[in-house]
């Protein structure tokens, strides 16, 4: 699980260097979805093997409908809102909003089950999003008129992934974290497809070699492995402690940003590392110790 947070993390990293080859958020967003496809087919069918054809056997089609949902909403619509939103506000003030989506998993969860999260489950979540905040130096920014619709815009996008972490800790019971994936990815991409020949058109393409060698870097190891890994953590693990554990992402942002492009980490955003670590290990020995 946290392997998947970390790679997905550096997803920005690749973006950020497409968009300075001439790439827009509409190429990387939808050549990103389509061409992942494949690569979640081939985990799936590596992992599951057998069993993944005996599934398809058996699906039932509540569920399928339900992973095509989990996809649109979050990797279709959400992915574009995020893109969206990200025209209008930095990453600095985009992050701590989109990293908002465990206190969503939280609510979430305990509206449905109508039952209060543990006091280790709200500590972990305190400690874990004042970490985000502070890894991401949000406090020190100030938001103009024209970037709180990008603000919205960001926490529908947190939203989609509360619900989609929601959907797989179900679904993955089921259909297996491979399937699923695969399932909902497939919806996304169809989105995608549709989407780009709107706007761009499929046929317009033309890419240099570094572009499509950034693009695969980003397909391989920021979409579909996270993405599996992350759904495979689920289903193990559940929904709400998945959440928390994946908001180590934004430290790892932070560190590779430092570490490859030379940016700078304050004595904020250390102690935010910090927290999210110590939030995250809370949480994990906690649940050890319980087992």
């Amino acid at each position: 699980m946290a392997s998947g947070a970390i790679l997905i993390a550096a997803k920005g990293l690749f973006a950020k260097g497409l968009y300075g080859m001439g790439l827009t958020f509409h190429d990387v967003a939808a050549i990103r979805s389509v061409l992942a496809v494949p690569g979640f087919a081939l985990l799936a069918w590596l992992y599951g093997g057998r069993a993944v054809i005996n599934t398809l056997d058996g699906l039932r089609r509540h569920d399928v409908l339900l992973a095509i949902f989990a996809g649109v909403l979050c990797y279709y619509l959400g992915a574009l809102a995020n893109f969206y939103a990200l025209t209008i506000i930095d990453a600095s003030v985009e992050r701590p909003l989109l990293f908002a989506y465990p206190i969503f998993v939280v609510l979430i969860t305990t509206a449905i089950d109508r039952k209060p999260p543990s006091p280790r489950v709200i500590s972990a979540l305190l400690l874990t999003s004042l970490g985000v905040v502070l890894v991401t130096d949000a406090l020190n920014n100030t938001l103009t008129d024209a970037e709180w619709s990008g603000m919205g815009w960001i926490l529908f996008c947190s939203i989609t992934i509360a619900i989609y972490f929601l959907i797989s800790g179900e679904l993955t019971q089921r259909l297996g974290s491979g399937l699923f994936t695969l399932i909902a990815m497939t919806a996304a991409a169809v989105g995608f497809a549709g989407h780009y020949q709107v706007v761009q058109g499929w046929q317009n393409i033309a890419l240099s070699t570094p572009a499509w060698l950034t693009l695969a870097g980003l397909i391989v190891f920021s979409t579909v492995l996270p993405l599996f890994l992350m759904a495979e953590g689920v289903r193990r693990i559940g929904a709400s402690r998945a959440s928390l554990i994946s908001t180590l992402g934004p430290p790892a942002t932070a560190i590779m940003a430092y570490k490859l492009t030379g940016e700078s980490l304050s004595v904020e955003q250390l102690i935010g590392i910090a927290l999210v670590l110590v939030g995250v290990l809370a949480l994990e020995l906690g649940r050890t110790r319980s087992a």
